[in-house]
């Protein structure tokens, strides 16, 4: 390596020797470095290039003859060694800028101020060299020899930097990561540069090693801007997001103040309006607006209420004021999205809110008025969230809960409502005691119970609500084996028995369950034991108990399930089965669904251009535009829906909705109304009366694709099977449905 060095040494001071100048003019254009620290490395990198350029032409002129070969000999070995020294007092300086003024250090070590005087003193004797001979000599032949001083002219540049390096040491914490490791480079390289040329006479090792460390300091000290310049970026970035998370907060305190302001002045629930506004920006999340725009729907629809006129005084939002002006307008393509999406979330929350709106309601008006009140896709989108709920039309056991207590004057002046009737035996036990006679006017006093169904699991007496919540009264139960039959089918007392003697008149027991269309009730009290077997009008209507009576009031009221179910033989039939698939059937057995997906069709594999022809009926009970078939892609290893091994891709309802996409499959659903679509109300009587449909199937690889064309509705969907060789199997199902006359081709 050292003879490779010997031998292009001229050759790589010349290109350091450009390098170092093209440093320096750089850095007369560099606008980043404070005015003291770029002189002080202009000059750094004015001394190396100069140290090597006089190294250089040392070389050159050496042992020539001639008045510029004697002048320039000397002159060149009297700036090496003087500029040597110059150089490290150069360092010194830089040392000093950067802890006096980044590392603000009152006043400059002792040992720079040490390393600066001794660099000075070497510098002074180089001159006295030149007369002495101290450090080298020039011989008659125009030659360069090592004087015998000349270890002495090592002391600068090997001891000065030791100590500097010592004093960086001890100010590390002041020093940036980027300039610890230049200065630490510049120190500790032309030290180990130093100690080899000792032994390598005629290479000028060090000072090469000078221009490159000094060419490093410039790149470095550009590294360590860049890296403050970064630090103060991100500073300044996350101070102008904690102001706009500020202003937001601000904003948003505002927009509540005036919505509360509205709220106290008007019928509207307290805490609606904002439940409004996150309901909108959970929309649009979900329909893939980013966090600024869905912040912007969120305080739109905080301030929609407080009316476009007085919004669009806010000049900085604009949107804010046209929003307001067509929110629960009709929709249409072209009003505002942040309209149609609050339209949306406005209506949702409120048929949410009102307890006489059930949640089946709710998602059923949001369906019908898709395309018409509602923007499809944001209509859509809060479908699947009320889905995420309850939307059967029951009532969870949070909701159904029983008072221990009630008191009723006139008769069903109070019910006690929301009894579930289930095909797990109930008991219900209540003591009752007659109202006085002051209260009680002519002295009649009676328990009774009244047996129904309705969303809410409560007793409905508006014509307003029996709609809305899809009430049905079967009839009236009395404890003296007087009953009322309304909308069941048969109602039969049977096994009256007196109660023996001792039993206590106060304390009254039903025991009941169900199976199928059938309720069996076992009453005793107030002197009677008997049997009621109630024929319910279909399988699909639930059955509630409600107590009440006329001039009592019943206490400590409870419900206890004894876990045991009953069977179909436990409960005398009287009435007939509703069968709606006695029918002819074709390639695969009819299906009659009475509840959301509670039977199914058997699986067929599916193949490429396969067709289902099949004929469907709602059933007589269905109200609501759901209850019609549904298809089910999926694969199991026995062939059935949720056998083993089970994995849904795909399920698609005839009335224009999807499952989306899963874990298992991505699905590419599109249902659009075609010209003989006229309404949903009409939709619903063609489903009772039944009709024919058929279902195409085409499979290429992993992809299957179906589409169907059923009273208006055109559906078409693409499945792509993430987990393919997999045999795909497709099955009918749905609710409140009958399907009969399946033929597969």
């Amino acid at each position: 390596m050292f003879g490779f060095i010997r031998n292009h040494q001229l050759n790589m001071m010349l290109c350091l020797c450009a390098a170092c100048v093209t440093m320096t003019a750089m850095l007369f254009f560099t606008k980043f470095l404070s005015k003291k620290r770029k002189s002080i490395l202009i000059a750094q990198e004015l001394i190396a290039t100069f140290l090597l350029f006089f190294d250089r032409l040392a070389y050159i002129y050496a042992g020539k003859s001639g008045s510029v070969a004697y002048i320039m000999v000397r002159l060149s070995n009297f700036s090496v060694f003087f500029l040597t020294s110059a150089i490290v007092l150069c360092f010194n300086f830089y040392l000093v800028d950067l802890l006096t003024n980044e590392g603000n250090l009152p006043v400059i070590p002792k040992r720079l101020v040490f390393t600066a005087l001794f660099s000075a003193v070497g510098m002074l004797l180089v001159i006295v060299s030149s007369f002495t001979g101290l450090f080298f000599y020039i011989d008659e032949s125009n030659l360069y020899h090592r004087g015998s001083g000349f270890l002495l002219a090592y002391l600068v540049p090997v001891l000065c930097p030791l100590i500097q390096y010592s004093a960086i040491i001890r100010y590390r914490k002041h020093f940036s990561k980027f300039i610890y490791m230049a200065v630490t480079l510049y120190i500790l390289v032309p030290i180990l540069a130093g100690i080899i040329q000792i032994f390598t006479y005629g290479l000028s090792i060090v000072n090469m090693v000078m221009v490159l460390v000094s060419i490093c300091l410039y790149f470095f000290s550009y590294l360590d801007i860049n890296a403050a310049v970064e630090k103060t970026h991100k500073t300044e970035m996350q101070f102008l997001k904690d102001s706009q998370a500020r202003r937001k907060i601000l904003l948003k305190q505002l927009a509540l103040s005036f919505a509360n302001a509205m709220e106290k002045n008007s019928s509207v629930q307290e805490g609606q309006s904002e439940r409004i506004a996150s309901m909108a920006r959970t929309i649009a999340e979900r329909s893939g607006k980013d966090k600024d725009e869905s912040d912007r729907i969120y305080f739109s629809a905080l301030l929609c209420n407080v009316g476009s006129k007085s919004l669009s005084l806010i000049k900085e939002f604009p949107y804010l004021s046209e929003t307001a002006l067509y929110v629960g307008k009709p929709y249409t393509k072209d009003s505002p999205e942040y309209a149609r999406i609050i339209t949306v979330a406005r209506d949702f929350v409120h048929m949410i809110d009102d307890p006489d709106i059930p949640a089946f309601f709710a998602r059923e008006t949001l369906i019908r008025e898709a395309e018409y009140k509602y923007d499809p896709v944001f209509a859509r989108i809060a479908v699947k969230i009320l889905d995420e709920g309850t939307l059967d039309g029951t009532i969870s056991e949070n909701e159904n809960k029983v008072e221990k207590e009630i008191t009723c004057g006139t008769y069903r002046e109070t019910v006690n409502g929301g009894i579930k009737i289930l095909q797990d035996i109930t008991e219900i036990t209540f003591d009752c005691e007659p109202l006085t006679q002051e209260k009680s006017g002519d002295g009649f006093s009676a328990p009774s119970i009244i047996l129904y169904d309705s969303s809410n699991a409560k007793v409905q007496v508006t014509p307003e609500t029996i709609d809305s919540h899809k009430y049905v009264e079967y009839g009236e139960i009395w404890f003296n084996t007087h009953i009322i039959t309304t909308q069941a089918r048969n109602m039969e007392v049977r096994n009256i028995e007196d109660e023996k003697s001792g039993a206590g008149k106060s304390s009254y027991k039903i025991t009941t369950c169900r199976f199928g269309d059938h309720v069996l009730l076992k009453m005793q009290g107030g002197g009677k034991k008997f049997e009621v077997i109630v024929a319910l009008p279909s399988v699909s209507k639930s059955a509630y108990i409600g107590l009440t009576g006329e001039n009592v009031r019943l206490k400590n009221i409870t419900q206890n399930q004894s876990g045991k179910k009953v069977c179909e033989d436990d409960i005398p039939r009287i009435a007939e089965r509703m069968n709606y698939i006695d029918r002819i059937e074709s390639d695969i057995p009819n299906v009659q669904i009475v509840n959301p997906l509670e039977e199914f069709t058997k699986g067929v594999p599916v193949k490429d251009k396969m067709r289902i022809y099949l004929h469907v009926q709602s059933l007589p009970d269905a109200n609501l535009i759901w209850h019609c078939p549904y298809i089910i892609l999926y694969h199991s290893d026995d062939k059935k829906v949720g056998g083993k091994n089970y994995r849904k891709y795909a399920m698609i309802k005839f009335d224009g909705e999807d499952d989306g996409s899963n874990e298992f499959a991505e699905n590419n659903f599109v249902a659009e109304k075609t010209a003989g679509f006229k309404s949903w109300d009409e939709w619903e009587e063609q489903n009772k009366a039944g009709y024919e449909c058929q279902i195409e199937f085409f499979k290429n690889g992993n992809k299957v694709s179906l589409k169907t064309l059923n009273r208006g509705i055109f559906i078409q969907n693409t499945t792509e099977i993430k987990d393919g060789g997999k045999e795909i199997y497709v099955s009918l199902s749905g609710d409140q449905v009958a399907l009969t006359d399946i033929r597969i081709r």
